[in-house]
């Protein structure tokens, strides 16, 4: 937790240094994730409305660790600038470890996802934001079969 701190500290450091920095349309960004998983966030553009995401965190109960990958559509909701709504498939990758239960202690996380969600990106500053929800099924053994993921997103662009 200590480290998620530190991370988010340079990041709005680095967001504040450079306000007067155009964030129009963007090519990659990293940053932080806080849900389920919660940890670190890369999502770069292979071009103008699709993108990939890597997630790399550990769950809610903080017993288990996970790289989650996305190939996402992206598109504006007409709603408001700079708000685009996003969609897109996924798989994810990790170990778990359940130390409450005699059964099943340990074991490898494989499994698919989908995410769709809002991201907003603001014009004056490298940073944006997000919120994805989705469900996740898991085809190994683990702690349990299906459930939904989701989370808040803040990224520094780059």
């Amino acid at each position: 937790m200590n480290m998620m701190k530190r991370t988010l500290t340079v990041i709005l450091v680095l967001a504040a240094l450079t306000f007067g920095v155009q964030a129009q349309s963007y090519k990659s960004a990293i940053g932080l994730r806080l849900g389920d998983p919660s940890g670190i966030t890369f999502k770069t553009f292979i071009n103008s409305t699709n993108a990939l995401e890597l997630i790399a965190g550990t769950g809610y109960w903080g017993h288990n660790f996970a790289v989650t990958g996305f190939y996402q559509w992206q598109n504006p909701t007409n709603w408001a600038p700079n708000l685009d709504w996003f969609v897109g498939p996924g798989a994810h990758v990790g170990f778990w470890n359940d130390y409450w239960k005699d059964e099943y202690n340990t074991g490898i996380l494989i499994g698919f996802d989908g995410i769709i969600g809002l991201e907003y990106t603001f014009d004056d500053i490298p940073l944006n934001l997000g919120f994805g929800v989705g469900p996740s099924l898991q085809v190994t053994s683990g702690p349990g079969f299906f459930y939904w993921n989701g989370g808040f997103s803040v990224r520094y662009i780059f």
